[in-house]
């Protein structure tokens, strides 16, 4: 029960046309339809607008929303657009092929206004267009106009509502490369450079890698969120497997637990031949090994482990790493 609808809208009739709008949508939509191993994700319904055509209209658009959040108790929803976007005297509008002046498109405060009483089990807004983080600023609830104390602004989003737009809602978004700048970095998040270590990508992970890449003098990319769960946007490559993490406990007694290796950890034959398992010992060797990688065990003065077990000294789990442990002892993971 996950569906997505992605819009991308290049052509503009009226106003200035963009040129990474459609790219944005068509890679956005491949990348969310499956996890990383191929298995099936979202649902995804993908719209674009591009040289020649002008078919995405406000009728067309409010009607591909309606369908979206349409019988979706007990359902996760996810929404993305990528075109122009304005500021109006009523609010943002996301800016539809058919804009004509005090008809731009469809209000960000409607589509607020459909996520907030949506009986979806969650909702996901994702908007790359210039003013959208004005989206959930609700009018009425301004100490003044937007242009003038964009600091003041206050959103109202219900439980498991989240917004996350490419800049304030005084800024424009800009296009870098055939993608929209912050589209390009929310794609690699995705790809797998928002994973944790179980490869799991959520709205706060992504907003996590997103905003850093931009600087004082850029955009700056908006989050708005009321969580209790976090929603699993995609799985990328893991860090580790979870098997691996499941066996800590069998390793370490205790989070806090110094294992000592040995020069029988290192062993004899390395490097073993392949299909080769090695001895009980060596098989330990190389799981603490695979731990260190993922920054989940450490040694005194960070020492390579070789030499720890050569001394016969010891390793020990990091902060992470002791979280892993309390996930797997309490059957978590």
């Amino acid at each position: 029960m996950k569906r997505a609808l992605l819009v991308g809208i290049d052509h503009y009739p009226t106003v200035g046309s963009l040129t990474g709008c459609v790219a944005d949508a068509t890679a956005l939509s491949h990348l969310l339809a499956r996890h990383a191993d191929g298995s099936p994700n979202w649902r995804t319904e993908l719209i674009t607008g591009e040289a020649g055509s002008a078919t995405i209209t406000r009728h067309r658009l409010r009607g591909a929303l309606t369908a979206l959040f349409a019988n979706a108790r007990d359902a996760d929803l996810l929404f993305f657009f990528a075109g122009h976007g304005a500021q109006t005297l009523w609010g943002a509008d996301l800016v539809t092929q058919d804009a004509a002046p005090n008809s731009l498109g469809v209000s960000m405060n409607d589509l607020v206004t459909l996520a907030n009483d949506s009986p979806a089990r969650s909702v996901t807004i994702l908007l790359d267009c210039c003013f959208s983080g004005d989206t959930g600023n609700t009018p009425g609830l301004q100490a003044a106009g937007v242009a003038e104390n964009f600091r003041l602004n206050k959103a109202v989003v219900r439980e498991n509502v989240t917004i996350m737009a490419a800049s304030r809602g005084t800024e424009p978004a800009q296009e870098v490369g055939g993608h929209g700048a912050f589209t390009r970095i929310l794609l690699d998040g995705l790809e797998g450079g928002a994973t944790d270590h179980r490869g799991n990508v959520t709205a706060l992970s992504l907003y996590g890698y997103v905003s850093p890449a931009f600087d004082a003098w850029e955009q700056r990319p908006v989050l708005k969120t009321y969580l209790t769960e976090p929603v699993l946007l995609r799985i990328g490559p893991p860090w580790l497997d979870s098997e691996l993490l499941r066996r800590l406990p069998d390793h370490f007694p205790s989070e806090h637990h110094r294992l000592q290796l040995t020069p029988a950890h290192e062993g004899e034959g390395r490097p073993l031949p392949p299909g080769t398992p090695g001895s009980v010992e060596q098989q330990e060797f190389d799981y603490v090994g695979r731990l260190r990688n993922a920054n989940l065990v450490t040694t005194d003065e960070r020492r390579d482990h070789y030499w720890v077990a050569m001394d016969s000294g010891h390793v020990y789990l990091t902060p992470l790493g002791r979280y892993f442990w309390r996930l797997a002892d309490k059957g978590l993971l």
